[in-house]
């Protein structure tokens, strides 16, 4: 018997798509691959995830809700438009907004409760993407951890090994995101004075404008890409410096792999795990260890080669045959629990 499966995303925006372009993925899979047991469905949010407009994307959700609803990260809220009777199951990416306002803000507590607190209450089961984030949400949360279960975001099949001969001479370096924690200020200061050139995907802010320019960094600036466009980004540059402060997971690390470049992430959980040896780890918070770091793939060809071959083998354990496997067999396990069959 076919059940209707409908994974539900936050309104579309042209700045946020990582989590849509991963359950659209996910969606295809599961489709194409078990069209037996599910009739799948997606949902976008009609607004912006805002106070006054929260209530309304609620009741989008009970209007949209089906045998099966999937809340794909983002929109936690959204699981109260669920009813108790069908199989609620809510992805949180990160814990990011938590780790952003001290306890003093009336903001952490709008987010706690009302992403985290209350619809982790809410949900029949929560995924998390990384042990990590497991780990940050039990402590933020207090939710059970026989209520969490890992499953890993995965590579997209549409990036694919692309061998390019290394500009030593200027190096294009490509960094994705400008949000705080992708810790553009300190990359920055660490190229100042190298010959290279940054390749920024992000909006940037005024003052990070001011600070590119007055540290004489050659950089270009893109946003909104496609998806095609994204992965020749990474066909064009010569190595990924992703120094985050702070991830879920780090989409970044295993698309630069698979696509054979050079990475330089934090030698910080879960980037050093999910890069698995495939990378120059530096302290993301030391300007001096990212300097190191880049001028080490910069310089030494031996060891440049051996974090690409490493990255190399390590992608393989992020298929998206084995992830939408492992989220198959969780709708069936609930289905089972709820006697939806």
């Amino acid at each position: 018997m076919t059940h209707k499966l409908v994974y539900f995303y936050r309104h579309p925006q042209s700045a946020y798509f990582s989590i849509e372009k991963l359950f659209q993925k996910i969606a295809t899979k599961i489709a194409a691959t078990y069209p037996a047991d599910f009739d799948v469905q997606e949902q976008y949010m009609p607004y912006t995830s805002k106070l006054k407009t929260v209530y309304q994307n609620i009741v989008f959700t009970k209007e949209h809700q089906s045998d099966i609803n999937h809340i794909t990260g983002d929109i936690h809220y959204a699981v109260f438009g669920c009813a108790p009777k069908n199989i609620n199951i809510l992805t949180i990416h990160d814990c990011v907004s938590l780790h952003r306002y001290g306890r003093a803000n009336p903001r952490f507590w709008i987010i706690k409760l009302l992403w985290y607190d209350w619809p982790a209450k809410k949900a029949d089961i929560i995924t998390v993407i990384s042990e990590d984030t497991r780990k940050d949400l039990m402590r933020f949360t207090k939710c059970k951890p026989e209520k969490i279960r890992v499953i890993s975001n995965f590579v997209d099949p549409a990036f694919h090994y692309s061998p390019l001969h290394f500009n030593t001479g200027c190096p294009r370096i490509l960094f994705i995101g400008t949000t705080p924690n992708k810790n553009l200020e300190r990359l920055i200061e660490a190229i100042e004075g190298l010959p290279v050139i940054l390749d920024i995907v992000g909006s940037l802010r005024t003052e990070q404008i001011a600070r590119l320019k007055a540290h004489h960094i050659k950089y270009d600036q893109s946003e909104g890409l496609s998806q095609k466009a994204l992965q020749e980004k990474y066909n064009a540059c010569d190595l990924v410096a992703f120094p985050s402060t702070y991830e879920g997971f780090g989409l970044p690390i295993v698309e630069a792999q698979v696509t054979g470049r050079p990475l330089l992430t934090s030698d910080l959980s879960p980037m050093r795990d999910v890069a698995a040896g495939g990378a120059c780890l530096v302290d993301c918070f030391d300007i001096a260890s990212i300097k190191k770091g880049l001028l080490l793939i910069m310089h030494d060809a031996g060891y440049r080669e051996s974090i690409i071959q490493k990255g190399l083998e390590n992608v393989k354990r992020f298929s998206i045959d084995k992830v939408a496997e492992q989220y198959a067999a969780l709708y069936r396990e609930l289905m089972q629990e709820k006697k939806i069959i």
